[in-house]
């Protein structure tokens, strides 16, 4: 529709007054603007207004800078901050009807700037006595159609498919020694980004819901949701391959040798919500009382085939915050073990094969599927093979995810 007025991940229609005003800047020419919206607003559902509020005020309450469009008006395509956000809730009836008005400060048209990443990090801690190849990381990606890549080092580079397009990934030894600088138009902007869906709407900012139905994190390429059967404490995974997600896995997390799960997930928070990174919180516990608490935080970067875990658990009357806590696959496919982790013995029928590895000094059973430590906090990562290429290997993308490789992204002028 022309009216379709786009902010980060969140497209709604009728702005009905948009005004635009200069920023000057003492001792230099700016690029920034503020303009002001303003409309009344029909969804589709009463749910999906409210979804629309919630984002809208969480985009305000945060500091992140995001693609907008306007079909209205090509010129107005760039990047921007929601500086406020203003939703009159008394014309919220059941048809999902709302006043709003907002208030964005345009940091510059795509033309006119650029991201500039900065790749912080080292290699992980580890019980394997475990050194970098050099060969698979660090490594950066970009979004899909992303253009204009420099750095010093001039990495190699590769390409992996996801559901937006390929994404293309950057590799060198030297590649945290200086900042990346790219481009890419606003539209491609969360093309093969890492995103994290509640309830069937895509998050924007960090407000989350009370009792989720389902929390999915994805890059896509691999995706993760949240279970929720009653006494399990589990998730699922997939894979993205020729056109849909699939190779479907369950990985329940449990105490002791008699893998005894805590209780369904019962909050989530979001740690991170940017396109290169993210990453959330899912929180439980085990005891009628309410305590014997577990979190588990996942993690998603860009391009990768792998979603990293931190689960740290408190302790009972009856049970040590450093007793035993497990990893297992719950779908029973046979696999091998190491002294890092387990892997399936043989691809799938869609050509994958999954494995769980940690940098800590775990114990695995191939029996069990599982691989287990006595710690108050476990780390590891989920991934999948694909291929027969040795970048999307096993070894590569375990040395991917021990690089440990932070991006922090800014906007800066061309």
């Amino acid at each position: 529709m022309a009216n379709t007025f786009t902010i980060g991940r969140l497209s709604f229609t009728s702005p009905r007054a948009l005004a635009e005003s200069s920023m000057p800047a003492d001792g230099k020419n700016s690029l920034e603007r503020n303009i002001s919206i303003n409309g009344t607003l029909v969804a589709d559902s009463l749910a999906d207004a409210k979804n629309i509020r919630d984002e809208l005020i969480s985009l305000s309450n945060s500091n992140l800078i995001v693609p907008f469009t306007y079909e209205g008006d090509s010129t107005y395509g760039g990047y921007c901050q929601v500086d406020a956000a203003d939703v009159n809730t008394q014309h919220l009836f059941g048809k999902g009807l709302f006043k709003y008005s907002l208030n964005l400060r345009i940091k510059g048209r795509a033309g006119e700037t650029s991201f500039e990443s900065n790749l912080t990090g080292s290699l992980l801690t580890n019980a394997h006595s475990y050194t970098s190849s050099n060969t698979y990381g660090p490594v950066h990606a970009l979004p899909v159609n992303a253009f204009n890549y420099a750095h010093t080092e001039t990495p190699t580079t590769h390409s992996r498919a996801t559901n937006n397009g390929n994404v293309y990934l950057f590799i060198d030894q030297n590649l945290r020694n200086s900042q990346a600088n790219w481009q890419v138009a606003p539209e491609n902007y969360y093309k093969g980004a890492a995103q994290i869906t509640i309830d069937n709407y895509v998050k924007n900012g960090y407000l989350t819901k009370d009792s989720p139905n389902a929390v999915v994190l994805d890059n896509g390429i691999i995706q993760v949701t949240s279970g929720s059967v009653t006494d399990e404490s589990r998730i699922n995974l997939k894979f993205y391959d020729n056109g849909e997600f699939v190779s479907d896995r369950e990985v329940s997390f449990s105490m002791g040798a008699g893998f005894t799960e805590w209780n369904t997930w019962k909050s989530v928070q979001i740690l991170r919500n940017d396109a290169e990174e993210a990453s959330i919180r899912l929180v439980t516990y085990s005891e009628d009382a309410g305590d014997g608490k577990l979190t588990l935080d996942l993690t998603v970067r860009r391009g990768m085939h792998h979603v990293s875990f931190v689960a740290t658990q408190s302790g009972t009357s009856t049970r040590s915050a450093t007793s035993r806590i497990n990893c297992k696959l719950e779908t029973a496919n046979a696999v091998t073990t190491n002294s890092v982790g387990y892997t399936e013995t043989s691809t799938d029928s869609d050509g994958q094969k999954f494995f769980v590895k940690s940098p800590q000094g775990i114990t695995a059973s191939a029996s069990d599927r599982n691989m287990h430590i006595a710690t108050a906090q476990y780390k590891g990562i989920l991934g999948y093979i694909y291929g027969a290429d040795a970048f999307d290997s096993e070894d590569a993308i375990f040395e991917q995810y021990m690089e440990s490789t932070y991006e922090q992204v800014r906007l800066v002028r061309s």
